[in-house]
């Protein structure tokens, strides 16, 4: 009798244990190295020629067989069966996301910004005809999403004319990260004309803790108006929340907040390590994002593109306002190139931006020997933030897996 794994279900191998991948289903299952070496020899001869299967000793292996047939992950086979493993497929990311950041400069100042933005910033070095430019460019290699982002965007002076050409050539998304201080009647009518989506970040639901953290007395009065008048015009809105010592305690007064607006509760983010940010004093002390852990889920299209690509880095790039090209607003340090000196294609096709897209967890310490490294979510700016080093294949902070025993440690 032979048996093999169904053709979507792939074992990936760990440093202790292994996992199969139901790509079916989603699903991914942990088992231990004695199950990851039987599925191994059954890939090289029948289960006779393993094992005595009359040996009461080796029920054990059987049963666990069953069970995966249970579960229609494999199956038993008279004779040998074909070869059935699965082709990745061909993905090769192109470009989808942009963010320009057009300006340094920002009314507020907030405590964590992870551009270091004040009103005494220096604008930037982009000239205006060159972000036109950009957004032509970006839309030829596939771009379909921008996002304008600082500072505080609203205070390019021209920032109107670059949403009109994102407009003419036709981009799916539009939006704009703004404080929201400065939006006006005129802004919501050119908002509505153009069909543009709003996100804005909120840090508690008064203006005492609000402006602590923006170092901008006034600003939570004149955000909340603006938002108020993005809902009451049907402007798409998203807000965004960072938790730091200075409002760890708003995150159930910020969620509140959402459902009186009507807005989709989103679980605040904490503090980044970039920018102003990188500063332990400002790490909340009581708050923190659920830390990694199983169940783990995926899919085959997204298995594919993480055993080659990085799960989010991989067809997204930023535009600083001095012209490095960089493939997260957080990743400050990974410049790829200025598109002062070289053409967006240039960078796009060129071998540092390739480098960072194929930052996969077979490149990330710890990760590369974990089982679960094709279905967990990887954010590489926040791991080089909080390392020590400043490493980008630090391991993940949130994670209490230990590959080498195949045991998690204690959340505590």
């Amino acid at each position: 009798m032979h048996y093999r794994l169904n053709k979507d279900c792939v074992l990936v191998e760990g440093q202790a244990r292994g996992a199969i991948y139901a790509l079916t289903t989603g699903r991914v299952y942990s088992i231990n190295q004695g199950a990851v070496n039987l599925l191994q020899a059954c890939r090289q001869a029948a289960l006779e020629d393993i094992m005595d299967l009359t040996l009461s000793d080796n029920k054990l292996y059987l049963s666990f067989l069953d069970r995966l047939t249970a579960l229609g992950l494999g199956a038993g086979y008279t004779d040998p069966p074909p070869d059935q493993k699965r082709a990745l497929s061909d993905y090769k990311p192109q470009l989808e996301f942009l963010w320009l950041e057009l300006t340094t400069s920002c009314n507020n100042r907030c405590l964590h910004c992870y551009s270091a933005s004040s009103p005494h910033t220096p604008a930037g070095l982009v000239p205006h005809n060159r972000w036109l430019d950009l957004i032509s460019e970006a839309r030829r290699q596939g771009a379909n999403s921008i996002q304008l982002i600082g500072g505080e965007p609203l205070l390019y002076p021209r920032w109107q004319e670059l949403i009109v050409k994102a407009r003419q050539e036709n981009y799916e998304l539009i939006e704009i990260f703004t404080n929201a201080t400065l939006v006006n009647d005129d802004c919501i009518d050119f908002f509505k004309q153009h069909n543009i989506s709003i996100a804005t970040t909120i840090y508690a639901d008064n203006a005492l803790v609000h402006d602590t953290v923006t170092l901008h007395e006034g600003s939570f009065e004149k955000t909340m108006a603006a938002v108020k008048k993005l809902l009451a015009n049907d402007i798409p809105l998203r807000i965004a929340s960072i938790i730091m010592q200075a409002n760890e305690h708003e995150v159930e007064n910020i969620m509140n907040l959402y459902a009186r607006l009507g807005l989709e509760p989103a679980p605040p983010d904490v503090v980044r390590p970039t920018g102003r940010g990188d500063d332990q004093a400002l790490l909340p002390l009581t708050y923190s994002k659920p830390m990694i852990k199983p169940p783990f889920f995926t899919d085959a299209e997204t298995f594919d593109k993480s055993r080659k690509f990085h799960s989010c880095l991989a067809g997204r790039v930023a535009i600083t306002a001095n012209g490095d090209v960089i493939p997260c607003i957080f990743a400050r340090d990974q410049i790829c190139g200025n598109i002062l000196k070289s053409s967006l294609a240039d960078i796009l096709n060129g071998q540092l931006l390739a480098e960072c897209w194929c930052t996969t967890k077979d490149c990330v310490n710890k990760c590369k020997a974990c089982e679960y490294r094709y279905a967990c979510y990887d954010c590489r700016p926040l791991a080089q933030g909080t390392d020590p080093q400043k490493s980008w294949q630090a391991a993940p902070a949130d994670c209490l897996y230990n590959p080498y025993t195949g045991k998690w440690e204690e959340d505590n």
